[in-house]
């Protein structure tokens, strides 16, 4: 005996369509072959697309590197700067150069013991200065000065405690 072939017993809601007796069954509606046609393609443009992405990212952290680099030049040029200006404004504070201006430019002198003014009694200051004072140049700034003097003798009146009229 010989076995025999077994062929398949047709599912009773499974009709074949006339049209199809010898084809290849057909793919399930979700699923399509993809064609190697457009896959390739998509791959070689995202490639692309990040390549050109990473490249502009290193162009970009190069332009910045050089922008620091200048910003660094520059705020090592502003604080050579800022000491040097530093060290100006303190030579130009020093006693010594205020008063070699003052001597130079102003025509300043030290003051004699007669132009020291004493506060207090307006009398015997104003004897004080007249005896100790030499008589002065005829000159424009002697004479304000002299006007000065003779305004604050006239004016200087010592206050006390109760003067004061109702």
């Amino acid at each position: 005996m010989v076995p025999a072939v077994k062929t398949p017993h047709p599912q009773p809601w499974h009709h074949p369509d006339p049209g199809s007796l010898g084809a290849s069954p057909r793919p399930k509606p979700g699923k399509r072959p993809v064609s190697p046609f457009i896959v390739l393609p998509v791959i070689a443009i995202l490639t692309l697309g990040v390549g050109m992405g990473l490249v502009a990212q290193r162009v970009a952290i190069m332009s910045l590197g050089f922008e620091l680099g200048e910003l660094e030049r520059e705020l090592a040029r502003l604080q050579d700067e800022h000491r040097r200006l530093e060290l100006e404004t303190v030579r130009a504070r020093s006693p010594e150069r205020i008063e070699s201006l003052a001597r130079s430019r102003l025509q300043m002198v030290d003051p004699g013991p007669a132009t020291v003014v004493v506060l207090g009694d307006t009398e015997t200051a104003t004897a004080d200065t007249a005896q100790a004072a030499p008589p002065a140049p005829a000159g424009p700034i002697s004479r304000l000065a002299a006007f000065g003097q003779w305004l604050l003798d006239r004016l200087a009146v010592p206050a006390e405690a109760g003067d004061r009229e109702p």
